[in-house]
């Protein structure tokens, strides 16, 4: 099987790796396209650095929209000289889409799957149909998404759980916890915003908590930016999947930006606080569509277990009364587990008329 996959991030190049791995189970795989160390572990030679796809709000879209635009151009030229059984555009959906469509237009029949779904739940359900032309099929990651897609007239969708689930509880429950964990983003102007709010909350754990153990884990390649950034010899720095896994085991508690490393948490059972340092267009959306949840974890529940703290600056008040809030008695840790511990239950099975299904399978099943 000949397989074109893009990731435009660590979460997308987590999950590309992992899809590649359960496909080579039931098929040989050549892969080619854009990816990061996790694909390239898998033998990919990425068409460019994935790193000039990871562009986070508008800002950073503008300032880099000539490469943007570039390397749109370069993945879809590269999809159609090389016709390839299937294509995986990995999350990244503004540029997956766009991908796509190119991609559709010159090949009509190409089958295309997008590998988790945007969130027209929460932003703008029009999108759900005006994406349904551009795939064959949506592999889900949340157990609701088959029954949202089909009630908004979108593309096939089938959940397939996600990667997060591989995190062993039996391990987890081996370790002393006794980190606190700051998860400040895989972006490097997401890292210098989101550290910058973080800050009052690692020193006051330093002067209140002092037995609890920091730790910090960047994506790859960002170690060297948050120790230039931190300049704190007392936070742990972990670099890379291995390392985040290390620190995530150990952990009692965390501070994480917004993202799939939430669900990770969730299935680690570690209680925490989510931020999310937005620019101002981002907040008025999020305004207009009632403030819907952010955090993965809540999603699923449907309902705030974890603390989320949103706004376009000045976000690290909040975040000290909320790790302050969570670190001050026993309940909210608990309350927090208890949430979930629901939501593994929910990942794990899906919902009756949309069971969870394997993702490889999904893969093969379109061009077989």
């Amino acid at each position: 099987m000949r397989l074109f996959i893009v990731a435009g991030e660590s979460s997308g190049d987590q999950l590309g790796a992992d899809l590649v791995h359960q496909l080579r189970q039931h098929s040989e795989v050549e892969i080619s396209g854009v990816g990061g160390v996790a694909l390239a572990s898998t033998g990919l030679k990425s068409l460019f650095p994935m790193s000039d796809l990871a562009v986070m709000g508008w800002r950073d879209v503008y300032l880099r929209l000539p490469l943007l635009l570039y390397r749109l151009k370069q993945t879809v030229d590269a999809i159609v000289a090389q016709k390839p059984d299937i294509v995986v555009l990995v999350d990244a959906q503004e540029f997956s889409n766009r991908v796509a469509a190119g991609v559709r237009k010159r090949l009509p029949d190409a089958k295309i799957i997008l590998y988790v779904a945007p969130s027209v739940w929460a932003w703008k359900p029009e999108r759900a149909k005006e994406i349904k032309p551009l795939y064959d099929e949506i592999l889900g990651v949340l157990p609701f998404e088959p029954r949202v897609f089909a009630e908004l007239d979108g593309p096939k969708c089938t959940y397939v759980g996600h990667m997060a689930e591989q995190l062993s509880l039996k391990e987890l429950h081996r370790s002393p916890r006794d980190h606190f964990l700051l998860l400040p983003g895989s972006r490097e102007s997401e890292i210098k915003r989101n550290l910058r709010e973080m800050k009052s909350a690692l020193n006051w754990l330093k002067q209140m908590h002092g037995e609890q153990t920091l730790g910090l884990a960047a994506a790859p390649g960002r170690k060297e930016l948050v120790e230039k950034l931190l300049n704190d010899p007392d936070v742990e720095i972990g670099e890379g999947r291995e390392e985040f896994k290390s620190l995530l085991v150990r952990s009692k508690m965390a501070i994480a930006v917004s993202g799939t490393v939430t669900l990770e948490l969730g299935f680690a059972d570690v209680p925490h606080v989510t931020s999310y340092l937005a620019e101002p267009k981002q907040i008025k959306n999020y305004e207009d569509h009632g403030r819907p949840l952010i955090n993965l974890n809540n999603i699923v529940v449907g309902r705030k277990i974890i603390p989320e703290v949103i706004g376009t600056r000045d976000l690290a008040p909040q975040i000290l009364r909320e790790t302050q809030s969570l670190l001050g008695s026993d309940a909210p840790m608990a309350m927090q587990r208890e949430g979930l511990e629901e939501m593994r239950a929910k990942m794990k099975e899906g919902e009756p008329k949309a069971p969870r299904q394997n993702a490889a399978e999904c893969v093969l099943s379109l061009i077989s």
